[in-house]
């Protein structure tokens, strides 16, 4: 009973910093009270869970749900209240201009968009302390012959190239797929192993992450 009590204090786990706002289904968000105003207040609320438990010194931010005009200082934020900024979660899912891909769109100008906003993120990693940047792809196909899957995938391979050289030193990306996400016909990230052969080309500091949870 001893080793399980410490291996459970010994834990460190990160909370996403959309967790301590309105919540509910994909179909409605329901309205509480308290709910945190802005990423300061959400990071309060960190702490404080963190302080209850023992187990969650970091929470991950989401850009641009977390957008604010100073990084440095909502990171000094963090740390005044005795938590860390986590990961860095880009969000290139929900612009219109991305109906047909981010950084898989056949139009260039969309997939340089996306690919800008990646590198922003990681702006915000160097500004915070971040060492990890998400990144999750909701890109694919809705029938068959609507784009060249195997020109998909060399966009994609293109815009991490660039993610990863921007990365410093001691900087990671988490490359994320989603096992129970739906798709209609074809996604550009199927599967882990489509995430894991891009990262094991780029190097060391491309990483694979599944999430279990939808």
């Amino acid at each position: 009973m001893t080793d399980i009590k410490a291996a459970l204090r010994a834990q460190h786990i990160e909370t996403p910093s959309w967790a301590f706002g309105n919540s509910g289904t994909r179909f409605k968000v329901f309205a509480q009270k308290g709910v945190p105003r802005d990423p300061y207040e959400k990071l309060a609320d960190a702490a404080q869970v963190h302080a209850y438990t023992g187990v969650a010194p970091t929470v991950a931010l989401h850009i641009p749900w977390d957008k604010v005009t100073d990084y440095a200082d909502l990171a000094r934020h963090a740390s005044d209240l005795g938590v860390g900024i986590g990961a860095i979660n880009s969000n290139v899912f929900q612009d219109d201009d991305y109906m047909l891909g981010s950084v898989t769109n056949p139009a260039a100008g969309v997939r340089r968009k996306a690919t800008d906003h990646l590198l922003e993120c990681v702006d915000i990693m160097d500004a915070t302390g971040s060492d990890t940047l998400k990144l999750w792809f909701s890109d694919g196909l809705n029938y068959p012959g609507q784009d060249d899957i195997r020109a998909r995938q060399d966009r994609l391979a293109e815009s991490l190239a660039e993610v990863y050289d921007r990365l410093g030193d001691d900087q990671r990306f988490l490359l994320e797929y989603k096992l129970f996400e739906p798709a209609f016909y074809a996604t550009d990230v199927p599967d882990w192993g489509t995430a894991y052969a891009h990262c094991v080309k780029l190097g060391p500091k491309a990483q694979v992450v599944v999430d279990t949870g939808h």
